[in-house]
C-alpha cells in the first residue's frame, strides 16, 4: 500500500501538468513578458508612396500588463502614440515554453527614433476599426530566443503616415513585443 501511494502521487502529478501552458495565480500564462517592451510594426504590403529612403518601420515604447483572462499593451505615453493591444491565449500549446495567441490592436503607433536611428524617421502606424492579431508569446530559452517577447501577424486597416503627410495602406502587417529591438 505505502509503494502504491508513493508511485501513483508523483504519477498523478506529472499527468496532471500535460498538454497546456502554465498560469499564474490570477489564471494568465507568465510566459508573456509583462512591463516596458518595444513594439514593432512592419506592413505586409508595398509602400512605395513614403518619403523616399524611409523605411516602413514603426518602433514604439509600450507597456504590458495583464488583464482579465488576457493582456494588454498600451503606449507608455502620447509621443509613443495611443496604441492598444488586447491579447489572450487561443490555444493550447503546441511547443514547451510558448503560447498562441490571439486579438485585437487599435489607435496609432508612433516610431521613436531613438529605438533605431539608422536612418531617424518619422512614421505613424494608424490601425483602423476591426483590425485582427495571431501569433505566439515566448519565454527566454524557447524557440531559439535569448529572450521573452511575442510575435505574430494582423490583418485589418493599417495606414502608415510619415512627416511629410505622405500615406499608404493596406491590410497585412507583422508585428513583435520584446524588451528591446
Amino acid at each position: 500500500m505505502v509503494t502504491r501511494v508513493f508511485v501513483i502521487a508523483p504519477l498523478a502529478l506529472l499527468l496532471g501538468c500535460g498538454g497546456s501552458s502554465p498560469t499564474s495565480p490570477g489564471g494568465v500564462s507568465p510566459i508573456v513578458p509583462l512591463g516596458a517592451q518595444v513594439l514593432r510594426i512592419s506592413p505586409g504590403f508595398p509602400c512605395t508612396q513614403l518619403t523616399r529612403g524611409m523605411l516602413p518601420l514603426v518602433l514604439t515604447r509600450v507597456t504590458v500588463s495583464a488583464s482579465g483572462s488576457g493582456w494588454r499593451a498600451s503606449s507608455v505615453s502620447s509621443d509613443a502614440g495611443d496604441v492598444a493591444l488586447l491579447l489572450q491565449q487561443s490555444r493550447p500549446a503546441v511547443v514547451p515554453g510558448s503560447i498562441s495567441l490571439a486579438g485585437s490592436i487599435a489607435g496609432s503607433a508612433i516610431h521613436l527614433p531613438e529605438l533605431l536611428t539608422v536612418p531617424p524617421w518619422q512614421l505613424r502606424a494608424t490601425f483602423g476599426a476591426g483590425a485582427t492579431l495571431s501569433g505566439v508569446a515566448f519565454a527566454a530559452g524557447s524557440l531559439n530566443s535569448s529572450a521573452a517577447g511575442m510575435d505574430g501577424v494582423g490583418s485589418g486597416p493599417l495606414v502608415l503616415t510619415d512627416a511629410e503627410g505622405n500615406t499608404c495602406s493596406g491590410s497585412s502587417f507583422s508585428w513583435s513585443v520584446a524588451e528591446k529591438f
